[in-house]
Order: structure tokens, then sequence, then C-alpha cells
């Protein structure tokens, strides 16, 4: 009873939850990288949009840089065929677009906000009903849609309905030549002239294409393609005077809209005569007189069949052949404005997505601004460098523009959408020093560099450990091989090595497995899986010197020691010759290798650049090293001594099955020799053999014991009170935690430089760093140590603090094991606080990080909370001393701002909570990644503004907000046309109600002004109708002139029906705007609703001298009448709920109910 009283006592209080509010909220904001799985293409030339549909429901739409919208297909009968995207059409120059699911459902998406919504679908039915083609009619009102019987649907995009006539396919066999005697089997492609809205080209299966006009019901041209090959697709020119015909046998021609004779060339293959694959999609264009063709497939089937290419041929005789290393799913090209000349080709494949410019002459290719292949070479680890200052990323970015001279200048062509006039204004002054930058680390021993700061995922420079290693033989074969890769083949097909995707390492030993980046002066190290330690900065000024190797060996000491992994990667010869050049690649300074023996793979790494130091751990222990004198520190074997027979193999805490199988055979054995002979008890297996260590039943990838899992540099109370040492942290997965004291020299000044008298003394050595095991500490529950921290009393991590500031005393120690978080004192190392994890609720720690937290509160909250919070040493004022924390995005706005540094973790069940410190009370519980993705779990970083970004596939990045005061997300708009059906059907439901409020006003004004309403009489208020004059705005979104901005409700309510409550019934009811912290839009939701607003009133012929209204006359014969008044509408309301995120964080939801009466009967 006691407990549960002081349990009441510690519950947060009502500004504590009100701040809570204020300072965390989870959302998904927005994606990286590239769709996995795309299925589907298309481009809207009128817009400037293209759309990516995915086999796993997705649609993306991009426009300018800055416009993503995002939309998902969801199960209805929980088969998989209607998440599948097989094509998509745009309404051209709406924003709205069509997708057609392998379920054979045609869906229209409309844009809300940064989303997709679903408004309306249509499912046919039947296997000749099946859909093989869509075309959008230019007028935006039609749908023509070709199937696989033969037929062609037209469907109304306003009613969303098939309406007549239809195009039966033996309909038009009648009026083909009657040379033609063939099934013209399925509707493979459509096309509306476009000089000629009324006539539609037609493309059948088997070699017949027809021109068919609207206006007399009939086929005006009818064209037959030789021997009837297998047709593909169709491609009309601007003018609408030609059209190129391609075929399943790999030729194509190009026919005259005018002339049903085939042309000269109609059995023309690009790559024949020997059989070729089908040419799957074909564009034709100009560049200057030339004309250019651009089409994927038609290869040789025999000898290149297996190939993935686009082809480049113009009428000159140039020919480019772009092979890529990933299936061609779907391309476009773009045209100058309203001409036939061809400027960008596009190219969506299976793993990545591929621009170039058609104008020039060499097809060079353009580095598009999103949608790059994040997984070009598998992804084996990412690091998050937070706060990047301004030196360091102009440095990355210089190295990076060195690498980007072959690529075009040309112009990126889609650029539909809009974005907010204040974004570039306010991008500037918040990202003006500080950046976010994520680093992929990959197979192939190379590690990108990201731009993370805003939605654009940029990729800013590319770092490359490969070419350190090997021989020199095998060197100069791969330089040849990729120099003669790159070069045009001369022969045919002419290939040409492109796209980046490269799935294929050399060597597995170059896989990254740790990565460190200073982000205040860019020394970057790179750990990999054979050992290798890769130490290189971006300072340009430092002193170029050529690459140096050192080799630390952990198990020196141990003679029964015996490695049975990998070898160690060896370093070029010729780089470290003494007369080698310096390695400075793209302003790159690659000064030096460490590498640990024996070479297991890095398991976590440290930096500290100010003073020289890299720590690097493997599963046998850890070493300390100098590299800026370039010499050891130190290195600690943790393996046990009494087991050194692991040798890079993990122990497995569960039996093994041959183990489990020889015991079996022993009970079987032992068992039937007690039975034959009683008197000779054989003691039982388990007390004949030897004594083994006992081990809790835990997971089996704990690993090894004597693997060090984290490492920390810090500057902190470790000797007494009083004074800060230099310290180096370090943990295993045995829970030991080991504290060793560095000794650094001092800093050189002008004073320890001045020379003897003498003046022959000696040039003095610089004195070596040292370090010693100061502390250890052992956890009784020996779970895997996960992550170590150090803050002040601030909250503030001492390791992400300025050089030269120690931060506020006392500081405390936090150990995160895979079970618990546990908080200890220094210099004392006593207990203070625990947050028992595992045995609470089952779920274990993965990752841990300390984010900075913000919001503008009211002072009197301000004032409630630093005078009575009693866990108010946490959190400070912006001016206080936790101020270092504080995300460099978030300006200092005028008024009172409040600041919290809090503790992030993730969970291996896939949650984040927010804990704050050093109360370790729960802030935010979140369940962000599913609990079956190991390998987004396994990736998930977290940025010091409380954000976080993880894999959602093996392609893509999804980014999430915990905090409100910094949410990265598109904030591009696309406009969209309103339907005209919707305004038509307004105004005549609007002019009706007119009509009857006039007959019926002066009735009501009457019975109002004598008896008003009661609050038992009032009608319930009717739901929000809202102006059609809504639609022209950008995605739907009304415009609200509230001075109160998010937190507004304007109702109204209907008791007697009058003039002003028809025209707010009509007009403006119910509009609702509330926060929300739900990132995605609610939905769409289409409803067929009946409401009936009842009205009785009572009139007392007493009360009434007298009645000289004529329409009341009739009321004179009776002395008291009850009238009863009921209002039936048949509403149609679409609801939409928005989620919009201001600048500084405040969430604002609007939400608007748009609807239509059908009948109204007052």
């Amino acid at each position: 009873m006691l407990k549960f009283i002081r349990g009441k006592g510690q519950q947060p209080s009502v500004e504590r939850q009100r701040l809570q509010k204020d300072l965390f909220a989870y959302r998904k904001t927005t994606q990286h990288g590239f769709p996995h799985k795309p299925s589907a293409l298309a481009y809207d030339p009128v817009s400037k949009l293209m759309a990516i549909g995915t086999q796993t429901g997705a649609i993306k739409i991009f426009g300018q840089p800055g416009v993503e919208l995002y939309g998902q297909h969801t199960l209805v009968n929980n088969s998989a065929a209607e998440l599948n995207v097989q094509l998509l059409e745009w309404v051209y120059g709406t924003g709205r677009i069509l997708s057609l699911t392998a379920a054979n459902q045609l869906i229209l998406w409309e844009p809300v906000g940064t989303s997709l919504l679903p408004i309306k679908t249509y499912h046919f039915d039947g296997k000749l009903k099946k859909v093989s083609s869509l075309c959008c009619s230019l007028n935006k009102d039609l749908l023509w849609i070709g199937t696989e019987g033969g037929n062609i649907y037209q469907l109304d995009l306003h009613t969303f309905t098939i309406k007549e006539p239809v195009i039966y396919h033996d309909v038009v066999l009648e009026q083909v030549p009657p040379a033609y005697k063939l099934n013209p089997g399925a509707i493979e492609s459509i096309r509306q002239l476009p000089n000629a809205l009324n006539k539609l080209l037609i493309a059948y299966n088997r070699g017949l294409c027809v021109l068919w006009d609207f206006e007399s019901s009939s086929v005006e041209r009818a064209y037959v393609a030789p021997g009837h090959g297998q047709s593909v697709g169709l491609s009309v020119n601007f003018g609408g005077s030609e059209f190129s015909w391609y075929h399943a046998d790999g030729s194509y021609a190009t026919w005259k809209i005018d002339n049903a004779e085939p042309p000269n060339n109609v059995n023309y293959v690009p790559y024949g005569p020997d059989p070729c694959k089908s040419i799957n999609r074909l564009y034709k264009g100009k560049r200057g007189s030339n004309d250019v063709i651009v089409f994927s497939g038609g290869m040789p089937r025999s000898a290149y069949g297996d190939h993935n290419c686009v082809s480049v041929h113009t009428s000159d005789g140039h020919k480019v052949c772009l092979d890529f290393t990933s299936k061609v799913i779907d391309l476009f090209v773009t045209y100058k404005n309203n001409s036939d000349v061809s400027e960008v080709l596009i190219v969506l494949l299976e793993e990545e997505l591929c621009a170039y410019d058609l104008t020039d002459s060499n097809i060079s290719a353009i580095k598009a601004p999103y949608l790059h292949s994040v997984h070009a070479s598998a992804v084996t680890c990412n690091y998050l460098a937070s706060q990047v200052i301004q030196s360091v990323y102009d440095s990355i970015l210089r190295a990076g523009d060195e690498q980007d001279l072959d690529y075009s200048n040309i112009d990126w062509p889609i650029t539909g959408g809009v974005l907010p006039d204040d974004l570039g204004e306010s991008d500037e002054e918040d990202t003006a020093k500080f950046y976010e930058i994520l680093l992929t680390g990959h197979e192939d021993g190379s590690v990108k560099f990201w731009d993370c700061t805003g939605v654009l995922l940029k990729p800013i420079y590319s770092f490359k450990t490969g070419h350190i290693f090997g021989s020199e033989h095998e060197f100069r074969d791969d330089a040849a091989a990729d120099i003669s890769a790159e070069q045009l083949d001369e022969g045919e097909p002419p290939f040409r090595k492109a796209g980046l995707f490269d799935p294929y390492s050399d060597d597995p030993r170059l896989a990254v497995k740790k990565i460190a980046l200073c982000p205040k002066n860019g020394q970057l190290i790179v750990g990999g899986t054979a050992g290798q330690i890769v130490i290189a900065d971006f300072d340009d000024a430092s002193e170029k010197v050529s690459l140096k190797y050192c080799s630390m060996n952990l198990v020196s000491d141990r003679d029964g020691f015996v490695w049975k992994g990998h070898d160690q990667l060896n370093v070029r010869a010729k780089l470290l010759a003494s007369e080698a050049k310096p390695i400075d690649e793209n302003g790159v300074n690659i000064t030096g290798v460490l590498q640990v023996l024996p070479p297991a793979s890095i398991t976590c790494m440290a930096l500290e650049a100010n003073w020289g130091l890299v720590s690097g751990g493997t599963a046998h222990g850890l070493v300390l090293f100098d590299f800026k004198n370039f010499v050891p520190v130190f290195h600690r074997c943790t393996l046990n001594p009494n087991d050194l027979t692991g040798a890079g193999e993990q122990l497995s805490r569960r039996k093994s099955f041959k183990k489990s199988l020889r015991e079996s055979f022993r009970k079987l054995r032992k068992g039937r020799s007690t039975r034959n002979n009683p008197s000779n008890q054989v003691p039982t297996t388990l007390e004949a053999r030897p004594v083994e260590r006992q081990i809790e039943a835990r997971c089996p990838d704990d690993g090894l014991g004597s693997m060090v899992r984290c490492l920390l540099f810090a500057k902190t109370y470790v000797t007494n009170v009083n004074i800060t040492s230099p310290t180096l942290w370090s943990a295993t997965n045995a829970s030991t935690v080991s504290v060793f004291l560095l000794h650094l020299p001092p800093a050189q000044t002008a004073a320890t430089l001045v020379p003897s008298a003498s003046g022959n003394a000696p040039p003095q050595t610089p004195r070596r760093i040292s370090a010693q095991l100061a502390k250890e500490i052992q956890l009784k529950h020996r779970a895997p140590v996960v992550g170590i921290s150090i803050f002040d009393q601030a909250g503030s991590p001492v390791d992400q603090l300025s050089d030269g500031e120690n931060g506020s005393p006392p500081h405390r120690l936090l150990i995160a094991s895979e079970e618990q978080f546990k908080v200890f004192s220094l210099p004392q190392l006593k207990p203070i606080n625990k947050y028992k994890l595992t045995a609470n609720e089952g779920a274990r720690i993965r990752r841990i990080h300390f984010g900075s937290f913000r919001c503008r509160i009211p002072p009197e909250l301000l004032q409630s909370l630093h005078g009575g919070s009693p866990t108010k040493s946490t959190r400070s004022h912006v001016d206080g001393d936790g101020s270092a924390n504080i995300s460099a995005n978030l300006a200092a706005g005028r008024g009172d701002e409040y600041h919290e540094i809090a503790l992030i973790c993730l969970t291996n069940m896939g949650d984040i909570m927010v804990l704050s410190v050093p109360e370790l009370k729960r802030q935010l519980n979140a369940a962000a990644v599913r609990r079956e993705d190991i390998n987004g779990i396994s990736s998930l970083g977290f940025t010091n503004s409380g954000e976080a970004l993880y894999m959602m596939s093996s392609s893509e990045l999804q980014r999430i907000a915990l905090a409100t005061s910094k949410v990265v997300r598109p904030t591009g708009i696309v406009k969209v046309e309103p339907l005209e059906t919707e305004e038509r059907a307004q105004k005549e439901i609007e002019e009706e109600n007119k009509k009857e409020i006039y007959a019926n006003a002066e009735v009501a004004n009457f019975l109002e002004a004598k008896e008003p309403p009661t609050a038992s009489s009032r009608a319930t208020p009717v739901e929000g109708v809202v102006d059609r004059s809504s639609l022209y705005l950008t995605n739907g979104i009304s415009n609200s002139n509230s001075p109160n901005g998010g937190n507004d409700t304007i109702s109204s309510s209907i008791g007697d029906i009058t003039v002003d409550s028809v025209r707010d019934h009509l007009n403006l009811t119910t509009t609702t705007l509330c926060s929300t912290t739900t990132e995605e839009t609610v939905g769409r939701l289409s409803v067929l609703s009946t409401q009936t607003n009842k009205s009785t009133t009572t009139v007392n012929m007493n009360d009434i001298p007298d009645i000289n209204i004529p329409n009341l006359s009739d009321l004179a014969t009776t002395s008291n009448t009850t009238d009863t008044s009921t209002s039936s509408v048949v509403i149609k309301s679409v609801i939409t709920s928005i989620s919009h995120e201001k600048a500084n964080g405040e969430s604002e939801t609007k939400r608007t109910k748009n609807t239509t009466p059908k009948e109204s009967q007052f």
C-alpha cells in the first residue's frame, strides 16, 4: 500500500504533461533514396511531374527539388495483387493520377498536402476485361481503357463510370482490309492525336493498327504490319503527322498518319539480322537536323539477350548502347517546349534512376537531385554526423565537385509543383552554420557522404579505400578493365557501361564496418572487416605526407592463440615506398592505415580529433592509437586467458545439434547396460561429464564475451571532484566497463619553444601519450553493454561540448546494457538510478543517443517548472549551461524558450523511447520500426536534434522526428484543378435551396420572433459544408484568416429555419482546425449520409392579439396549434484531414468536409 501511495505522488504534474506535448512528438516525416521494387513510371509533360509506382503499393510523385508526394495502396481482400502497381497514367495538367493494380483495379489519386489520397476506385471483372493499356484524353474528361479482349472502354473521369460507345474489336475488324483475317488480340497501345482530339491510334497485338474517328464511329485508316509481327507500342510525334510503331521481333518503323502504305524500312531491325528480343519502349525526337531514336531492349537474343540496355541512335550514324546492371523498368524522354526537340532521357531501372543529356552527342550523364541509389554497393553500416560546421562541409563539397566534372550541366527537366515563398530564406538562416551528414559504408570499401540537412538526400562525396589495398599487379589489371569498360565499344552493339549500381565486390574484407567523422575539423576514420583502420582528413592546409602503415597485435602475449579467420589486407607496396607521393584524392588526404591483429572485424570505434587519438575495438580487445604522431599508445586484450580456442568463432550459449545427438546415444547405451546389470550402477551423463561453466539462457547472438561493444573519449572527473582528466571508456559483451586515464603532453606554446642559451641543445622530441587502467566496473547481470555516455548537470553529453568546455558539475555516468540503464556518480561510481527495460517489458536496448528538445512556453509556466520541478537539473533555459547542445537549426527567437536534453533509445522491438536524465522517466514511447525489420533496427541512427534515419528497405531511408522543434518534411505542393461536375452540381443545389428559403422566410421569422427556440428544440449542428471555391486552392486546402491559427472551432447550430441559418448551412458550418502529432494524412472518406433537422413550435392563440398575416389566416379557427417541420438532406460528403508542419515545429491540422447534397426537401 505504501508503494502504491508513493507511486501516485510520482506522477507528472499538469504543467509537465503540457510541456511533454510541446517538446516531444513522434512522426514519420520524409523518405530518402530509391523506391523499393519499382514497377511503373509516368511523366506529365504539362505539369512537369514524374510518378513512380512499386510492387509494394507505393506511389511517389516528384517535381522540382523539394516537391515530393507519397501515396500507398491498401489491402481490401488480402491479395498481394491489390498492391502491385502495373500502370500509371496522368490526368494531364490537373495534378491527378490513375493507377492500375494487378488486381485489375483502377484508382484515381489526388494530391492533398504532401500526400496522395485515393478518391475514386473502379474494378473490372472477367478475363476479357483484363486491362492492358490506358490513355487519358487531353481534354481531361475521359480515360480510354484497352483490354486483353481487344475492346476499348471509355471511363468518365467526373463520374468514374463506363460510358458509351465501346469500341469493340469485331466492329473494327469489319472495317479493315479483307487481307487481314486474324483476331487482332489485346490492345497494346492507345494514343490520341494531338492535332485531332477526336481521333485515336489503336495498336493491336497481332500487327494491326487503326485510326479511329469518334465523330463517325468508324475506322478512318488501317495500318497492317507485314508478316503481322507482334506489336508492342506506339509513339506519336508532336505534330500528329507520323507515328513510330515497334514490335516484339526487335524492329520498328515510322509511319505517316495519312498514308496506310507501309514505309520502305518497315522491317528495320537495329541489331539484326540475328533474332532479337522485343523493343519494350521507343521515343523519337530531333537533335538539330538529325533524328534521335531512343529505345529499350532489341538486343540480339543469343549473344546479348541477358543485357539490360537502352540504345540512342541518331540518323547521322552515331550509336550508343547504355548497358545497365539492373533491369530496365521504363523510360521517357522530355522535349523542348511544343516541339520534337529531345532534351533529357530518364530511365527507371530496378535499382536506380539514371538521366542522360540527349542534346549532347556524347550522351553524358545527368546528376539527378533526388532518387539516388543509396545501395549502389550493398550498405554495410550507417553513421550520422550531426552539427557539422560550415568549413568542414565546404571542404567535403569541394572534394565532391571534383568527382562531378563529367556530369552534364543541363537543367533538370522535372520542375512541377510549388514551393513556399519563405522556404529559401529560412533555410539560408537555419543551415548557414550546421549540417547533418549521413555517411554510408559499403561492401566495396567505399564511404559515401550524403547531405541530409533538408528534404533532399544529396550525394556530396564518395570516399574509396579499395585502391589502397592489394598487389600492384591486381591494381593495374583493375585499372585497365575500368578504362576499357568506360570507352565506347566500336563493335555491334556499341556498349557503354552505365549506371552506378554495382552489387559485386572483389574482396569481402574491404567492407566498411564502422565510421567516425569529427564534425569540427573533418577528421575521418574508417574501420573495415579485416581489422584495417584508414585515417584521412579534409584539411587542405595540412602538410601532404606519404601514406604510413602501422600494425598492433592484440594477442602478442597469448602464446596459445591461433587465428583461424581470413588474412589481413595488404597495403600496396608502391604506396609505402619512401619516394611515394602523398595520396591526395579529390582534396582528401589519406594519411595512414592502422592494422589490428588478429584481423577480425572492427566492432566499435571512437575518435577524439583534438587529442589526435583513435580507438578501435574487435572481438579480441581494443587499441589506442596516436594518429598525429602515428605511434601506438597501448593495446588491451579482453580474451579470457583460459579460453583461447574461440579464435574468432562465437561461443554458442545453446547446445549444438551434434553434441545433443552424442549425449542421446550415450544415454541409450548406458540405460541398456544398467538394465542388464542392475547391481553395477553407472553414473548418468550429467554426473560423468566434466563441469562446464554455467551460462544463463541468453540470445545466441550475444557473441563473445570479450567483444568490445562501445568506446568513448571524455574529459571528466575520475581521480577527484575538482579536476577533469582525459579518459577512455570501453565496455564488452560480458558487461565489463574499463576506464583508462590518458596522460596527454602539454600543448606547445611560445614559452616552451625558447631555445637554450648555448644554442646547441638538440631538438626536443614530442612527449608520447600514455594511458593506464584507472577503474573497472563489472555489472552483475553480465548483459552486453551497448552504450556509455557521460553528461553534466544540465544533461549535455560532455563529448559533444566544445573544446575547452567541461560542462557544469557534477558529471554522471550512464551505462546502457541490453537489459537496463544505470546511472552512476563520478568520480565515486556510486549507483544513482536504474531503469530495467527487459525485466519490465521484455525488450532489449539496441542503441542510445542524447537529443536536444526545445519549445516556446509562457513565462509563468517556465517559472513554475524551474521553481517546483524536482528534475530541474536536467533542464535549462537557452541562456544557461545546456545551450551547448541546442540544435543549430533552431533559431533563438524572441520570448521564453525552454530547452531540454533527453536520452533517446531504440529497442530490438523497433520502439523508440525518450527518457529524462538522470531520473530516467519515460517521456515518449513510439513504435517506429516493424519488429520484423531487423535491418531497419540495426541501421537506425539518431541526430543531436531529436531525429532518426533508418533503412526501411535495401534502397530507402525513412526519416523520423521525435522533437516538435525540428521537423524536416516536404513542403512543396501540387495545384489541383477542380472537377467541373462538382461546380455545376453545387450551383444547381444552391439555386433550389434559395427558392425554398424565400417561400418559408416570412413564417420562420414570425415564429422566431414570437418564441425563441429552447435548448431542447434545437437541432444538432449540421456537419461541415465548405464552399466549393476552396477547391481552387492548392491541394484542396482551404485558407484560414483566423489569428489563432490551429486552435479555432467555428460552429453553427440550426433551430428554426431562417435565411441566415440556411446560408450558414450552405456555406460555413463546422470547420475545425486542431493540432496533431501525426504526420500522415488520416484519410479521405466518401460517405452517403442523411441528416434530419426537426423543429417543433407551439403557438398559443390567446397570446396573439390580432392576426393580420394572410399566410396564417387558417390558424384563426384553432385555439392552440403545434407545428412540426422536418427537413431531410441526403449528403455525399468527402472528409479530408491534412497535417502540416510550420517552420517553428507547431503542428497544424486542417479538417474540411466537402458536402454535395443530392436531394433537398424542406
